[in-house]
């Protein structure tokens, strides 16, 4: 059983100069007694991209791209991973008709300076597996369509296995990632473990309405934080061969009280350390 196997092998890979969306808690021993646990077997040994969608609620264009995100992810079922990253001057809290905000550290940490600074070219605006497909990263939603079937066509060079044991009465969930390369790869590799969450009901301007103020606007794939710092944990700190394995996990990370579980998914992002190009993505839900 994998719990059993979890609560031998478990470690916390997390790097100390990365900033914590919500702290692991720092005890030996797992929490919970009854778990649920989820697996991405059936889907893992596949090429998978990362959509991210840089956003906000008060952008009046925003909701065109976040339906083009959805179509994609609709088309392309588990091959896409579209990931909404609220950042920037239109994600921030405006009263009284925006109280609250979908903001996060990783979110902000990877939307700032040292980061990708895709909010300061505007919103709404994205990336594709964060590559550079001549131009720049950063793409327009009317590209995305192209770039997510280019991106699809490249090698599969890492295979991500996702493992998740999850206590809903004390909510804290654990997390293992077994990477497996698929190819030789000459640069150093990071994870980063996130989480997201759909079906959020709240207030977004769009333009396309009369008034443009929807107040029950439904969010989704909503970046909450990371479980393992904004920039992860070492895959590798050196080149790769064919075949090599490794493995980053985490325990105790307590999902926020406000998070609805049921809507919760954990995104294991592999990524070039050096470029932050994204070489294989992988996702899963962790309750039903």
């Amino acid at each position: 059983m994998y719990y059993r196997s979890f609560l031998f092998s478990v470690c916390v890979l997390i790097c100390a100069c990365d900033k914590i969306e919500y702290p692991v808690e720092k005890k030996n021993n797992v929490q919970g007694s009854t778990f649920i646990e989820k697996n991405n077997l059936n889907y893992s040994n596949a090429k998978k991209v990362l959509l991210e969608d840089y956003t906000g609620h008060t952008c009046g264009n925003c909701p065109p791209a976040a339906e083009i995100a959805e179509q994609l992810a609709t088309t392309y079922g588990s091959s896409v991973v579209v990931l909404a990253v609220h950042a920037g001057f239109f994600s921030r809290i405006k009263l009284p008709d925006y109280p609250v905000t979908y903001t996060s550290t990783a979110g902000n940490d990877w939307d700032g300076n040292s980061g990708f600074g895709v909010s300061a070219v505007g919103n709404p605006n994205g990336m594709v597996n964060r590559k550079d497909f001549g131009g720049g990263r950063i793409q327009k939603e009317s590209n995305w369509s192209s770039l997510v079937n280019t991106a699809l066509k490249s090698p599969f060079l890492i295979k991500l296995d996702l493992f998740t044991s999850y206590d809903s009465t004390v909510r804290a969930l654990n997390t293992r990632v077994k990477a497996t390369f698929k190819a030789s790869y000459p640069n150093p590799t990071k994870l980063c473990l996130i989480l997201y969450e759909d079906h959020i009901f709240g207030a977004q301007t769009d333009y396309r309405k009369s008034p443009d103020l929807v107040s029950n606007y439904e969010f989704n794939h909503v970046l909450r934080g990371s479980i393992n710092g904004s920039w992860g944990s070492d895959l590798s700190t050196k080149a790769t061969s064919l075949g090599d394995t490794m493995s980053v996990s985490t325990i105790n990370f307590r999902i926020k009280p406000e998070y609805k579980d049921r809507h919760i998914v954990v995104v294991a992002i592999a990524y070039d350390a050096i470029s932050r190009e994204v070489l294989q993505v992988d996702k899963l839900k962790i309750r039903d």
